[in-house]
Order: C-alpha cells, then sequence, then structure tokens
C-alpha cells in the first residue's frame, strides 16, 4: 500500500480537479430539483459530479470498490474503498452559497488512508494523508489551541440533532462557548483543521459525510469521534464530534454523556 500512496494520492488530486469542472457548470444555474427517500434534495449537478468521479476509478482502478452517495455501491470486496459524497450541502449549493464541496475518501482495508474536501467555488482544499500533517491548497494547518469550552467557537448544522439527550447536551456546549453558528457544511471541518474554529457537532450523518474527514481533522491535530468518543468507522451511528484537542474533546464528551 505504502509503495502507491502516492500515486493514489495524484489520482485523488484528479477526482477533486475534474469533479470541480462538473459543479461549476451547474452553479447558479436554474435545476430541477429531486427528493430522496429522506427527503434531501438531489440535482442533475449532484449525480454527474459522482457519474464522473466513478467513470474516473473505474477506469484506472477497475478493482477498487466505490460507496457513493447518489448511485448503488460497487465491488465491495476490494481492499481499497473510495468513499465519494459529491455535493456536501445539495441545499447550499442550490440557493447559491459557496460552502458546499466534494468529499473523497480512500480507505484501505476500511481505514481511511487519503482524504480531501475540495471546496470549488472558494478553490480551497484540504487534504489528509495518514500520518502525515494536513495540508490546506498546498501548505501544512493545525488546529487551534483552545482547550476550554468557555474560549471556543462551535460550529454545527444545528438541523439534525434527533436524538433528544445528545441535543440536550448540545445545547448546554453552545451556552458555554464563546461563539456559535449554525451552517456551514464540509466547509465547516476544513476550519476546524485550519484553526479557525474549534469544535464541530453533527448527528445522523452517513460514511460518505464522514469517512474524508477522519484523515484531515486527525492529520491537523485535532480529535474526531462519535458522541461517546469512540472512534468512527463505516458502521457507525452518525454522530460526528469534531475538537481541536484532546483536552477540549474531554470537555464535549463530558458534557455530552453527563
Amino acid at each position: 500500500m505504502t509503495s502507491n500512496l502516492e500515486e493514489l494520492l495524484l489520482f485523488s488530486h484528479q477526482l477533486a480537479d475534474e469533479s470541480a469542472e462538473v459543479i461549476k457548470k451547474y452553479f447558479r444555474k436554474s435545476l430541477h430539483i429531486d427528493d430522496k427517500d429522506d427527503e434531501s434534495p438531489v440535482t442533475i449537478a449532484d449525480k454527474d459530479t459522482e457519474l464522473k468521479i466513478r467513470e474516473l476509478i473505474e477506469s484506472k482502478y477497475p478493482n477498487h470498490s466505490i460507496l457513493g452517495e447518489e448511485f448503488n455501491n460497487k465491488n465491495t470486496d476490494s481492499e481499497y474503498l473510495w468513499v465519494i459524497d459529491p455535493i456536501d450541502g445539495t441545499r447550499s449549493f442550490i440557493a447559491g452559497h459557496k460552502d458546499f464541496g466534494t468529499l473523497i475518501a480512500l480507505l484501505h482495508n476500511e481505514e481511511p488512508i487519503i482524504g480531501i474536501i475540495n471546496c470549488p467555488m472558494h478553490n480551497e482544499r484540504w487534504v489528509g494523508v495518514k500520518g502525515r500533517t494536513s495540508l490546506f491548497n498546498g501548505k501544512k494547518i493545525q488546529t487551534s489551541t483552545v482547550k476550554d469550552l468557555k474560549n471556543s467557537y462551535v460550529c454545527s448544522s444545528g438541523l439534525y440533532l434527533e436524538n433528544n439527550h445528545f441535543r440536550e447536551g448540545f445545547e448546554k456546549i453552545i451556552k458555554q462557548s464563546r461563539y456559535h453558528r449554525f451552517g456551514g457544511d464540509c466547509y465547516m471541518y476544513g476550519m476546524a483543521a485550519s484553526g479557525l474554529i474549534d469544535i464541530v457537532i453533527e448527528d445522523t450523518l452517513k460514511a460518505h459525510d464522514y469517512m474524508a474527514l477522519i484523515p484531515i481533522i486527525e492529520g491537523a491535530g485535532g480529535k474526531i469521534t462519535d458522541k461517546y468518543g469512540k472512534s468512527i468507522d463505516l458502521n457507525s451511528n452518525g454522530s460526528v464530534l469534531v475538537s481541536a484537542n484532546e483536552e477540549l474533546h474531554h470537555q464535549l464528551i463530558n458534557i455530552i454523556n453527563n
């Protein structure tokens, strides 16, 4: 795996580059919007972007597995699995906001080794590789040094905290924090990795929403778990808790679970 990691990383950048061109073609254009079974919106931009990524993967690595948001899983038995969210933040995309992005993760034996958050309308890209320092537009980044909740900046969609106990914990956290803001999609996680905010809290996410985040947050020095403090994997419960460091994370876990 290590011997071809550079090749896989270069290819991941190619996926981000070419998917961005598809997205830009549709951005701030009038599009038909459908509702999926979970009532989330989907457009031709979501579908065409994922199809482009799938086409590139299938051409370059026909034996690799693919797990995407918009289409059925492919060849799930491979040791390599690409996990794709073509447009994370479709509602933002539809509204013409720029804080959406494409999430690209590569897992080796179910462990994320490459993660990309690509925000094409901002021309901003976060990249994480297992065992390396994460990068923002090619430069090394570090999460913030804030270790106390009272000095923290918290972001969340704020829309999907369906578990009452988790919601109550979240409300305690934002009341004790210095600042909080709702909204941001995958852009929130990039900001956390870059040290611009300190905490992100989400729930009811799926694997394509969070797998790319893991190497990026960890490679920047941050902590990412579920609401119980457990490591996140393909079968996690959908809650995601990101913080700048272990000390801050411990405070959040205590508030949520006590």
